[in-house]
């Protein structure tokens, strides 16, 4: 089962996203943005968190760990759009 969703932008590939925020590759369904916009009824339900690329200097893995955290406190992914 695919934990998240790693959505590239025009300037970054979703393929880097698992290295920078330290998750399994397997672990990762990897859209566009175009992608994602396309299929966003399919993905929505999906008890997935997305991740995308932050500005530069974002410590990547202390942010996985608040998107965690706020989806245990919240029961679910609050960043999902």
């Amino acid at each position: 089962m695919k934990k998240y969703v790693c959505i590239g932008n025009e300037t970054t590939e979703a393929d880097w996203l698992p290295r920078w925020y330290k998750v399994p590759h397997e672990e990762c369904i990897l859209l566009t943005e175009s992608q994602w916009s396309q299929n966003i009824k399919q993905h929505a339900g999906m008890e997935t968190i997305i991740l995308r690329p932050l500005p530069e200097g974002t410590d990547y893995v202390h942010y996985l760990k608040t998107l965690k955290t706020e989806r245990l406190l919240n029961g679910n992914d609050v960043r999902k759009y």
